[in-house]
């Protein structure tokens, strides 16, 4: 994973915190005025996505009600790098497995980036998994009610507009940009 440079700000403060995420507020000199910064961290930063695309060119997604937004969201198969034992790379298989019940003989690094870097720390870590194949139920771990859903490929697009614009169920803004980076590390000459 690419190493960043961060920018120490002064005056941090820790206003609130529990096991997931702490919130602070950081002070920074900004044009010779005094601004106040707030960032939720996790312990560790990292997070894993995982487009998982089966022998027969379907994507495998999820759909989970999102409390944060008060509605069901599809987004991809995720998860956070709780334990300091795991890799990257077994969170991410872990995490597949448990919330689709699918497994892949490869799964590939293949971007690094920001979520929301104006308010976390958190980084997005997607990962191609591929063939995905289903060894077992899925559906999460005790707490959670996941629904898997397997699309075409070809058809995955138009599905994620049509629903975004109904409005009942949210999309995760983050599987465009998922399937355009699949689709360039799968087909290098793609115009993505």
């Amino acid at each position: 994973m690419p190493k960043r440079k961060e920018t120490k700000l002064s005056q941090k403060e820790k206003l609130w915190e529990c096991k997931y995420f702490t919130v602070y507020e950081q002070k920074k000199d900004v044009k010779s005025k005094v601004r106040s910064f707030f960032s939720v961290e996790r312990p560790n930063g990292n997070t894993v996505h995982i487009i998982a695309i089966t022998d027969a060119d379907e994507v495998v997604l999820i759909k989970q009600f999102r409390p944060a937004v008060g509605c069901f969201v599809i987004e991809l198969p995720a998860g956070i790098c709780d334990k300091a034992s795991e890799s990257l790379h077994e969170v991410a298989q872990r995490e597949l497995l448990e919330e689709t019940g699918y497994t892949a003989d490869d799964f590939d690094l293949i971007f690094s980036g920001t979520v929301s870097p104006g308010i976390t720390n958190e980084l997005y870590n997607l990962f191609l998994a591929t063939p995905a194949r289903r060894i077992k139920k899925g559906g999460g771990t005790s707490g959670e009610d996941i629904e898997v859903i397997v699309m075409p490929r070809r058809r995955l697009i138009e599905f994620l507009i049509e629903t975004s614009l109904e409005g009942q169920i949210l999309v995760d803004a983050k599987i465009p940009a998922a399937l355009a980076l699949a689709e360039k590390y799968l087909n290098p000459q793609s115009i993505f």
